[in-house]
């Protein structure tokens, strides 16, 4: 079981290119530099304990801008990691925001932190479902979730909240 559910939105996204499938929209140069920044990822994991930082496991959609977010979080949690290692895998549920099968995954895990990246509107409801606080993620925002023995709606408690950094 997770103790402790980090929920994590993207980002700020480039804009949809003619053509271009939602899935390959990466973040903008901005949007990036602001979770690198002191202001932005350093500073929300901080609020996580050694251990949590230390046993971390990070899910992200498969989305470009999430597994580019993902890369930011490994980097802030001091995995200094790529993508498809053990610690980093990719989620198919938080790219088709299914609610069922995420939860359906999450019950299997066992470990002490789990970072999960991706959109709204899941993160928002997501968070909803479990703490029953009813949060505007904005992009790069984090909400910190601790979760109980089992998993039912409005039973998990919200820790932390860091809006997402302000990307120029």
């Amino acid at each position: 079981m997770v103790k402790t559910l980090v929920l994590v939105r993207h980002g700020k996204a480039q804009s949809a290119a003619p053509g271009q499938a939602d899935i390959e929209r990466a973040l903008t140069v901005e949007g990036r530099a602001a979770l690198a920044s002191s202001r932005g990822f350093s500073r929300t994991f901080s609020l996580l304990s050694d251990e949590e930082r230390e046993n971390a496991v990070i899910w992200t959609s498969p989305a470009v801008r999430a597994q580019q977010t993902a890369q930011e979080v490994a980097e802030a949690v001091g995995l200094h990691t790529i993508l498809g290692d053990r610690k980093v895998v990719t989620c198919e549920s938080l790219l088709s925001q299914d609610g069922d099968a995420f939860l359906a995954e999450l019950d299997r895990v066992n470990a002490s932190c789990l970072i999960a990246v991706g959109h709204i509107p899941f993160m928002e409801t997501m968070t909803e479902f479990l703490t029953g606080a009813e949060i505007s993620f904005k992009p790069g925002a984090a909400a910190a979730i601790k979760m109980g023995k089992t998993i039912k709606p409005g039973k998990a408690r919200l820790a932390w909240f860091v809006q997402g950094p302000k990307a120029k």
